[in-house]
């Protein structure tokens, strides 16, 4: 019998060596040997053909390595037998710890007691007893799963664990699988399972069953959404949503992603074979003369049909790809088959941008578009189409843009300043209405000096060139017109700023009086030509000092003005920062072609007032107001953001006048926005929202709801009610919705509030 020496054994090739050797005996072995072997104590049984480890063992092969305190290797059957504070430690980072283990000479074969099983992404396998294949799959036996932190010494029991029979880990499939599952939550069952299955941490992507959306809605019922993610290839996938409702027919979701390698395709559509119903899931009756809806049949005298059932949808699309380096080209669809498929299905991303368009209110944009940019151009063209989702909009008077084009060029002259050269073009064609065609070239010169005292001189000087051909459909007070005409703008201007700063003990102060002066000589005057792109424009503080406030096109600004006013600034050192600004606008003569709510009818503007007050990343307070010189407030609005320690607050307040509201209320406008998060304990926080029109006496929507959340899951439930005004007695009710996540297991949206 041999102890404490080096021995090289063959088949399995062992280095064995004491604490005592050098670490440089390690390095040179190991280029010869595969499996490397180190202990306190080794002793070499060649009777009993087996070689004893004890002692801080460490075993080594390949990416692979065991740990244990005793270590017994047969050399005829080559089996590895551990015991005491087993642990192996696999190429991914995955840790398996165990009792007892026997596995062959590979590290890899075998069965264990008592096993645990670190896996990537902090999770958690706890068995009594696994054997390991060839192939890397893990059969365990009384299986525990948790992403979730465990302490045993404080019986601390995980926020969720999955407890089953059986379970195994498949390492080519990377699927873990159980049978009779019990989903426990802080040690109590809540939920079984005959079989179970979910992706391995370590994989990325694997096709398999969402976590399920349950919620009640007042006009759909009881709503049950249960998503499928089928991961096709790398590059692209398909979540497949059917969604239950108790009181109206079923739908069925479509989210389809694709990335090509010069960019990304994303569909996102739903279906559902139904009849038009209203806020209480009935069939909406029409007015067969008008195709409206009848508010109230019992009362109403005319011929009326029903809704009827039939194929109903939205379709959403969106794709960008770059042709080279500085071109790319996408484009933006939405559709839907009716006006009110929207609001019924509670259909969330309606709303969002896709393309380089983006448009407000009640209407679904598609674009197709192409975009150029370098160091110093930038141009972009592309066709528009609007879908409204209005009661008494036709979509063929909104017409199609066909197409709406932009280019500029910057010319660098360094001290002789900068040049601009730009060019724009709009083909707008409706069925039913205007139609208008206008192409614009403009060159643009400025530079910036700086004068004796610190004054800043900013010179300006603009040619510019429209011309229009356009169509104006006949009304009860003026006949079918069809014209084109050239409008050319002439401007020279210059801007005076004069800055002051001061560097006081308690932080610095800047205040900068500015004043512009323009004169602009324009052939053709608002009001005759069309307006499509500025129809609702308004002259407000981003804009009060510059030359030429429009950043559209078809309003211009004629004749002589004068901007004036103060921008200052105090930054504490303490972090606090207070700013404000003051401006009115002075023009030669009033423009009858603007309307009030323009702000830049008149032969003075009303006041701009802005002021905000911010603190570090805890507080953000800001206002713009506009008044009248009878110190009338035109347009308030307020603004301000809070984040306190477990308060998280956002809260708008604004109130707009019948002017600046174009009309759209003969009161105006005034609402109020609150969104709010407040913490309750380290791992409960209230969840608040609120939208509300002050003027019409109604909250458009309204939520709360509570949060549990930790390191590994969050679980939520949210009550909202909401009334969206005039949508034919679709989009008002109340929801409760619960949403729920699960490290590594799976979640769902995290939006607060739908």
């Amino acid at each position: 019998m041999e102890t404490d020496r080096v021995l090289k054994l063959k088949p399995l090739a062992l280095t064995l060596m004491t604490t005592a050797l050098a670490p440089a005996a390690i390095s040179q072995a190991a280029p010869e040997e595969k499996v490397y072997l180190e202990a306190d104590t080794l002793v070499d049984d060649k009777d009993a053909g087996r070689i004893i480890a004890e002692g801080d063992v460490l075993v080594k092969y390949e990416n692979r390595e065991l740990r244990a305190d005793r270590i017994i290797y047969t050399v005829a059957d080559q089996i590895v037998r551990a015991s005491g504070n087993v642990r192996i430690t696999d190429a991914d980072g995955s840790v398996r710890f165990a009792d007892e283990i026997e596995v062959d000479d590979r590290l890899g074969d075998g069965v264990a007691t008592g096993f645990t099983a670190q896996l990537p992404q902090d999770a958690l396998v706890v068995a009594r007893a696994v054997s390991r294949k060839a192939n890397g799959t893990n059969t365990l036996d009384h299986a525990v799963y948790t992403a979730c932190e465990v302490c045993e010494a404080n019986d601390y029991k995980p926020t969720w664990a999955l407890r089953a029979r059986t379970a195994e880990q498949n390492a080519e499939t990377q699927m873990i699988t159980y049978e009779d599952a019990v989903l426990e939550l802080k040690g109590v069952p809540v939920f079984y399972a005959p079989y179970f299955a979910h992706p391995d941490p370590s994989s990325e992507r694997r096709s398999g069953l969402l976590m399920p959306t349950p919620r009640l809605s007042s006009t759909l019922g009881a709503v049950y959404e249960q998503p499928y993610y089928w991961a096709i290839s790398p590059s692209q996938d398909l979540t497949i949503t059917p969604k239950i409702y108790t009181k109206v027919n079923p739908s069925l979701g479509l989210d389809y992603r694709k990335r090509f390698w010069s960019g990304t395709l994303d569909v996102d559509m739903s279906f559902a074979y139904d009849y038009e119903f209203n806020d209480d899931a009935e069939r909406q009756v029409f007015n067969a003369e008008t195709g409206r809806v009848v508010r109230d049949p019992e009362t109403f005298t005319g011929e009326t049909y029903v809704s009827e059932e039939s194929l109903r949808s939205h379709f959403f699309a969106e794709g960008e790809f770059d042709i080279n380096q500085d071109w790319k080209w996408g484009f933006g669809l939405a559709r839907a088959s009716d006006d009110l498929y929207i609001d019924r299905y509670d259909i969330q991303n309606s709303r969002d941008k896709r393309g380089i368009y983006a448009i407000t209110g009640r209407n679904l944009l598609s674009q197709i578009f192409a975009v150029r940019q370098t160091t110093n151009f930038y141009g972009d063209v592309a066709a528009l189409s609007i879908q409204s989702l209005k009661e008494n909009v036709d979509d063929s008077t909104l017409g199609e843009i066909m197409p709406i084009a932009f280019a500029e060029q910057i010319f660098d002259g360094g001290e002789y300043g900068f040049v601009t050269l730009q060019g724009s073009a709009l083909v707008l064609n409706r069925d039913i209405g205007d139609d208008s065609r206008r192409f614009t070239g403009q060159a643009k010169w400025e530079n910036a000096y700086v004068a004796p005292a610190g004054i800043v001189f900013e010179p300006m000087a603009k040619l510019r060139a429209d011309y229009y051909d356009y169509s104006f459909d006949a009304t009860d007070t003026t006949p079918e017109i069809e014209d084109s005409d050239t409008r050319t703008t002439a401007l020279a201007a210059a801007t005076f700023r004069w800055p002051f700063i001061n560097r006081a003990s308690f932080g610095n102060v800047r205040v900068e009086p500015i004043v512009t002066f323009a004169y602009s000589d324009v052939s053709i005057e608002n009001g005759v030509l069309p307006n499509e792109d500025s129809a609702f424009y308004e002259y407000t503080m981003p804009v009060a000092f510059e030359a030429d406030p429009f950043t559209n096109f078809d309003l211009v600004e004629d004749g002589g003005r004068i901007a004036a006013g103060v921008r200052a600034e105090t930054h504490f050192n303490s972090g606090l920062r207070v700013n404000g600004a003051l401006a009115r606008r002075w023009r030669e003569e009033a423009d009858p072609g603007l309307v009030p709510g323009t702000n830049l009818n008149g032969s003075e503007s009303d006041y701009l007032i802005g002021a905000g007050m911010e603190y570090m990343d805890y507080f953000r307070f800001g206002t713009n107001l506009r008044v009248n010189d009878d110190m009338e407030l035109q347009r308030s609005e307020f603004y301000g953001d809070l984040e306190i320690g477990p308060v998280q607050l956002s809260a708008s307040y604004f109130d707009l006048s019948e002017d600046v509201a174009f009309g759209t209320d003969p009161n105006g406008v005034e609402g109020i926005e609150i969104d709010g998060e407040f913490g309750i304990t380290d791992n409960i926080k209230l969840l608040y929202t609120r939208s509300r029109n002050i003027e019409q006496g109604r909250n458009v929507k309204e939520g709360f709801g509570i949060e549990f959340f930790d390191d590994c899951s969050f679980f939520r439930i949210t009550y909202l009610e909401q009334d969206l005004g005039d949508t034919r007695e679709v989009g008002t009710g109340d929801s409760i919705k619960f949403t729920f996540g699960l490290r590594t297991i799976g979640e769902v949206n995290d939006n607060t509030f739908d």
